[in-house]
């Protein structure tokens, strides 16, 4: 089943992980990209712990570039 390689195919490559996160959902610096979980503190990606709420950065978490958790505005 997995070939010469010994590998399996792989279907839903990514789908463990949600596509709102309980934070960064709520965080005005949050970037909206279809398909990137990205914001002004994180530019090349936000930290899975932080993204599936174990971490609800409200302090400095490494790298964040000085940018923590802001509420955005409703509109």
């Amino acid at each position: 089943m997995g070939g010469k390689s010994g590998k399996g195919i792989i279907i839903d490559k990514g789908h463990n992980i949600p596509v709102y996160s309980p934070v960064c959902t709520y965080c005005k610096h949050l970037a909206v990209e279809a398909e990137k979980r990205s914001c002004k503190a994180f530019p090349g990606g936000i930290p899975l712990e932080i993204w599936l709420g174990l971490n609800k950065h409200t302090k400095s978490y490494f790298g964040d570039n000085g940018i923590q958790f802001e509420k955005a505005n409703k509109e």
